[in-house]
């Protein structure tokens, strides 16, 4: 458990001052596999999960102090040459949905994003997917693009998408 808590670490929102946000310290891969195989295990399987995982630049975790548990978990990679992230994964447990972790990390990933130079975030999401298109529009991303078979190889039904931008 120690090992969870050295590194850079953001603070909690007035609202929820148990949360902390924390980027690129050395984290549990079973509590980044606890928030994203619930929600992406059927269209990911687990080894295509931890790949992911090992191969992006940026990871940001939300811990509940009280709790002691990893309660959402962002996968994030530079876009080539452009000057732009790409949020590959994003969830947030689901008991924690709701109460504003997943705004509270997203904005962690934009203030940083923007500190350091960056000029835009985008993103994927499903068209169904109406709870997640909310949240980040909440936050300034904006519809930029339907993509007609986005997930084509996936079983998502139907398998289109909207690329979602922020320009920072």
């Amino acid at each position: 458990m120690y090992k969870l808590f050295v590194g850079r670490k953001k603070k909690g929102s007035k609202h929820d001052s148990t949360i902390q946000i924390y980027h690129n310290i050395e984290f549990p891969l079973n509590d980044i596999i606890d928030i994203f195989y619930p929600i992406f295990g059927q269209y990911y399987r687990y080894e295509d999960l931890v790949n992911m995982i090992y191969s992006v630049p940026h990871i940001f975790c939300a811990y509940d102090i009280r709790q002691g548990q990893c309660v959402g978990c962002a996968l994030v990679d530079n876009v080539s040459n452009s000057g732009g992230l790409y949020l590959m994964l994003f969830g947030v447990h689901e008991s924690y949905q709701g109460h504003g972790v997943g705004t509270q990390l997203l904005k962690n990933i934009i203030r940083w994003a923007y500190r350091i130079g960056h000029t835009f975030i985008h993103l994927h999401v499903h068209v169904l997917n109406h709870k997640a298109m909310g949240l980040y529009e909440k936050v300034g991303f904006k519809k930029y693009e339907y993509l007609p078979n986005y997930y084509g190889n996936l079983p998502k039904r139907p398998p289109h998408a909207f690329r979602m931008v922020l320009p920072l």
